[in-house]
Parts: C-alpha cells; sequence; structure tokens
C-alpha cells in the first residue's frame, strides 16, 4: 500500500459550518451532516474531526500530517482541541463533530448517554506505562506487590500516584491494576487526580508524587532527560486487549455517506500500517504536531515502545473495554449496564480489510 508523503498541514478554524449554520438557522434547511435536499439525497460537504495531538491518536496525526484525507470526497475540518476552550465530548454532543478522536472511557460514556455513534476503530492497544521514583523500583524489585506496605512502613505515608482525572483511561487501568493485577486494592496508596500529561509530569518532578501511570510519550520523554524514574510494567501486560485512544464516528456519516465512512477506514489502517512499518516517519508527524515540545529522536523511541500496538481493528480493544465499562459501575459513573457491542462497530474495519 502506498503510504504516502507528508504535506503541509495546519488547524482550520474552530468554528465549524455546521455551527454558523446553526447560529443563523440554516441549519433547518441544511441539515447538520451536510446539504440534505428536498429529495431525501444527502451530500456530505464538510466532514468534522476534533483530535488531540498526544500518542493514542496517532493515526489522525499521521492521516493529516501526510494528506491521507484529501481526497475521500468532503472537505476535512479540523479541530484541535488542546488549543480550545472545548471539550471534544460536548462539541460531539452538540452535533458539531463527524468524528472524535476520543479514550474509550468517554465513549463509553457516550453510549451510556444514548448519543448516536460507535467505535469504528481502536487506535491503539497498551500504551500506557506504570512509572515509579527509582527507589521505590528497587523496592519492588525486592518485595513485588508488597512493596507498598513496605513503604508506608519506612515513609510514614501512603505511596501517592498521580494521574488523570477519575474515569479516564487511565485511572481505570490504575486501579484495575492495583485490585485484580496485585490484589492490594487502593487502600495502601493515595491516588491525585490531575487534569493532564503536564500537571501529572510537574507532579513527578517536583517529588510531589510517587508515581503514575501514564502514556507515552511522557516515560520516553522523561528517560530521554535522565529523570529517575523507572517503568515497572505496561497497561498491556495486566490487561488483555487494553484500551487506548479510539476512533468514535457519529452514526450520521455511515448512515447518510457510507462511502465516505469507508474511505476515513481505509485510511486509518494506511496510518496504521506506517506506524508500524515506518515508525520513523510516524514519528515525525506527532513531533510535527507537537513542534519543539517534542524531538523525534524521542518520538521515535516513544512510537516503537514496547508500552504501544498500533492496531485499526476495534476487536482488539473489546476484552478491555468490557473491563473498563465494569470498572466505571464500580465507581459510579455508569448507572446502567453497557454492553461492548454497543460501543464497538467493527463492521466498518471488516469490510475494508476482509
Amino acid at each position: 500500500m502506498d503510504l504516502g508523503q507528508p504535506k503541509e498541514t495546519g488547524n482550520r478554524a474552530a468554528t465549524t459550518r455546521r455551527r454558523f449554520l446553526a447560529l443563523t438557522g440554516g441549519a433547518a434547511l441544511s441539515g447538520v451532516s451536510g446539504c440534505t435536499s428536498v429529495f431525501g439525497g444527502s451530500s456530505l460537504e464538510t466532514l468534522s474531526v476534533a483530535y488531540k495531538p498526544i500518542f493514542p491518536f496517532l493515526q489522525y496525526l499521521v492521516m493529516n500530517e501526510r494528506g491521507y484525507l484529501d481526497d475521500i470526497g468532503p472537505d476535512v475540518e479540523s479541530t484541535n482541541f488542546a488549543n480550545q476552550g472545548l471539550n471534544i465530548v460536548s462539541a460531539y454532543s452538540d452535533g458539531d463533530v463527524d468524528i472524535a478522536f476520543i479514550g474509550i472511557t468517554p465513549a463509553i460514556r457516550m453510549k451510556h448517554q444514548g448519543l448516536p455513534g460507535k467505535v469504528t476503530a481502536a487506535n491503539q492497544t497498551g500504551g500506557f506505562v506504570v512509572l515509579t521514583t527509582e527507589p521505590f523500583a528497587d523496592l519492588w524489585n525486592d518485595r513485588g506487590a508488597e512493596a507498598f506496605e513496605a513503604f508506608r512502613e519506612q515513609e510514614g505515608r501512603p505511596f501517592k500516584f498521580s494521574t488523570f482525572p477519575k474515569g479516564s483511561v487511565a485511572n481505570v487501568l490504575l486501579r484495575h491494576w492495583l485490585e485484580e493485577e496485585l490484589g492490594v486494592g487502593t487502600d495502601p496508596v493515595e491516588i491525585e487526580n490531575l487534569a493532564g500529561a503536564g500537571p501529572v509530569r510537574r507532579a513527578l518532578l517536583s517529588g510531589n508524587a510517587d508515581g503514575t501511570l501514564i502514556m507515552e510519550p511522557i516515560p520516553t520523554a522523561l528517560e530521554a532527560e535522565d529523570a529517575p524514574f523507572s517503568r515497572l510494567t505496561t497497561s498491556g501486560s495486566f490487561m488483555d486487549g487494553a484500551p487506548g485512544g479510539i476512533m468514535f464516528m457519529h452514526d450520521r456519516l455511515w448512515d447518510e455517506n457510507p462511502a465516505v465512512a469507508r474511505s476515513v477506514l481505509e485510511q486509518h489502517v494506511r496510518a496504521t500500517e506506517l506506524i508500524t512499518e515506518r515508525p520513523e516517519d510516524a514519528a515525525a508527524a506527532v513531533s510535527a504536531a507537537l513542534g519543539d515540545r517534542l524531538s523525534t529522536d524521542v518520538a521515535t523511541r516513544a512510537v516503537q515502545s514496547d508500552a504501544s500496538n498500533y492496531v485499526s481493528d476495534p476487536r482488539a480493544i473489546r476484552n478491555g473495554t468490557a473491563v473498563c465499562i465494569q470498572r466505571m459501575r464500580e465507581l459510579g459513573q455508569l448507572s446502567d449496564p453497557v454492553e461492548p457491542d454497543t460501543v464497538l462497530e467493527p463492521s466498518l474495519y471488516q469490510d475494508v480489510s476482509e
């Protein structure tokens, strides 16, 4: 398959065409997904994509940087939500987004709320690393799971994990590791919920946290800086099909524009192939998206990390999705059961790949 060449990229305006139509009253005539004629047909003029430039969404960064979506039909309007005072899920709920690159736990909550759409592609399995201070890692090597109680006896306080907010993928994975894999539960530790990778990284470097469960490239970047932290394990080692980022596609896209939906899946698979076969090119895409915050060298090492396995098939994360649903129910974030098959839709991937 032709993996293509990079192109000049840039984010388009955050005010989408459909938001403009809504503000002017045109949405009542045109519909939120393009231009619906009085004869019942549908023509998609603009495909709205929401994303953040992070490793769990690497396929989109590759597709965007290398121009893979240029010829799928509609214009592609991508919004980098790292630069917006908006939330991707809120924008999706408002009808402004056709495709959202998000984590599996927001996708589960969206289906719990009855929002139209499904996970039509996984981006990765694994991708998260349990990272601790070097002294604790030494204690871990000697005592295993008993290291948490030994730490509390030595330090007079519980071991402190800083990670993402309650119900996030990272938080769910951390709790699963402590409770199911290690059998120690959360009693011997303190879990601090912070808003994003930046605050977690600062907590580690300032000594305000003893460890974290966090996604690449943070572990690799810290190693490149010779920061005094060690990897204990990866999420893929303790959860079968541990989900990371996913691609969530609105029902209206494959209902009204199946050819476009199929084309997007084809390009997602193409991006996964490039990540797998030419990781240095994939690293260049994410490095370009992040600018001087991440060198191509560090990005390449992170893409090749044993923490991550980049995939497109949503069936690869089915077991992990079921575990996340169970964990979210235990945390009180889901009032009713949600079945994995309600969240995942593999038919488009199967159509493209089989």
